[in-house]
């Protein structure tokens, strides 16, 4: 089934069995039947990030959400920092996307994700290399045509993308991590990621489908694949997403405190909306705080000052990670 909203039947249930870290997740994909308290024991959780950049406000927040997305179920969870994905479908030099790579590492540490559950991984890693190629056979150019990134086109027009073949190598990449855990006896995998990314899990379904109706030429593996997709944060400036490729839609944690203040104190009503979610998924407030936050953004025509002084908390608050990330740095 392809992912569709979260309607409210399925958001109560989903609440009872992530508590507040629901709240995160706008789109699912049979995610309730891989969440089933039965099958806990089974499931494995994957999840990614590409370093082609520092981490936006958006990517802060799915950071955010991994772990406590983690200390809740308690599951083993793999990490996929992109390296070798993204050197084929970014046009960003190699020696950043390591460095990248190893900040972003150190940093998810720091935010707190649980090494002994936790595998933090690049695509320079040999079994998900052999993997890849493995299972190559089961998907066709066709499969993606179909199934590929939204937002292919918008990247094309700022000149970010890299060849066609690139970026079906990254696709395939990241379909052998989403199959990774049933590669070694996992019987669930729940992939957590934006809905941008809806179609990794199409191509894993598809590929997992394919090798088990292949006779001699299967794999062995079984089993089933449900998706959570974060809240995608708008972007500033009216852009459909905070992207790390598209500076201007985003704040990230390489910006100095009065860049952030810049971009964050903006009048430009095309961002209000694009800072509540980042208020509300990538600040790290308690829920009284974003609360007090979403009051001030709803009567801030009436009220401007208070808007604007939420805004400045949030400026510090972001500062504060930034600062984190920056002491994650080699």
């Amino acid at each position: 089934m392809p992912a569709a909203p979260i309607d409210v039947t399925s958001a109560a249930v989903l609440t009872d069995r992530l508590g507040p870290t629901a709240v995160r997740f706008d789109h699912a994909d049979d995610a309730l039947s891989v969440l089933h308290p039965g099958q806990r024991e089974s499931t494995a959780i994957v999840t990614g990030f590409g370093p082609t950049n520092a981490p936006t406000a958006g990517t802060l927040s799915v950071m955010l959400g991994a772990v406590e997305l983690q200390r809740h179920l308690g599951v083993p969870m793999t990490v996929v920092i992109s390296d070798l994905g993204a050197w084929n479908s970014r046009n960003v030099p190699w020696p950043a996307l390591e460095r990248v790579r190893d900040q972003m590492y150190a940093f998810l540490l720091e935010l707190g994700l649980d090494p002994d559950q936790t595998e933090i991984r690049s695509h320079l890693h040999h079994g998900n290399l052999v993997r890849a190629g493995r299972i190559a056979r089961y998907l066709s150019r066709a499969d993606f045509q179909e199934h590929r990134e939204s937002l292919l086109e918008l990247y094309a027009d700022h000149g970010l993308l890299g060849s066609e073949i690139g970026v079906v190598v990254d696709s395939l990449y990241t379909v052998a991590d989403v199959l990774g855990p049933f590669d070694h006896g996992a019987g669930q995998v729940l992939m957590v990621s934006g809905v941008e990314e809806a179609y990794f899990t199409d191509l894993a379904r598809l590929a997992l489908q394919r090798q088990a109706d292949a006779g001699e030429l299967s794999l062995g593996w079984g089993g089933r694949i449900g998706a959570l997709y974060f809240r995608v944060l708008e972007g500033l400036a009216g852009y459909p997403k905070m992207s790390k490729s598209i500076p201007a839609s985003s704040i990230h944690l390489n910006m100095r405190p009065a860049e952030i203040a810049e971009r964050v104190l903006t009048d430009d009503e095309k961002s209000q909306a694009a800072l509540l979610s980042a208020i509300e998924l990538g600040s790290g407030w308690t829920a009284v705080d974003v609360d007090r936050a979403r009051d001030a953004f709803a009567d801030r025509l009436l009220r401007p000052n208070d808007w604007y002084q939420v805004r400045r908390e949030f400026c510090h608050s972001f500062a504060e990670f930034a600062g984190v990330w920056h002491r994650c740095a080699r």
